[in-house]
């Protein structure tokens, strides 16, 4: 048996998945960044020195990537294989769209 919110999202489209799925990766990650100090301040200066949205969410995904990999890493070093399998799996591969997301709201923001 299938719950009311699952039957809800099988009646929503691949693209409106997407776009739910990506906005709430940028809404926890900008959740985050205001919450540090030092985040904070980095990420506002990255913001103000790009030269565009799609400058500014290129540096933030490859910033992320680095991170990712980083941390699947570490799992399968520290825990398993299977352990950095699920970690990548869950935390790689995110695509531009929460990028340019955190970038529009933040190039927004800075002006």
């Amino acid at each position: 048996m299938s719950s009311l919110a699952q039957q809800q999202a099988d009646t929503l489209g691949d693209d409106v998945k997407r776009i739910v799925i990506a906005q709430q990766f940028a809404d926890d990650f900008w959740l985050v960044m205001q919450n540090d100090y030092e985040a904070y301040t980095e990420i506002m200066a990255d913001t103000k020195a790009s030269d565009s949205v799609v400058q500014l969410s290129d540096l933030l995904r490859n910033d992320w990537e680095m991170l990712a990999e980083q941390v699947t890493e570490l799992v399968t070093e520290q825990i398993s294989e299977i352990a950095g399998l699920l970690i990548a799996q869950i935390i790689q591969g995110q695509g531009s769209l929460p990028f340019d997301l955190i970038a529009k709201q933040l190039r927004e923001e800075g002006n």
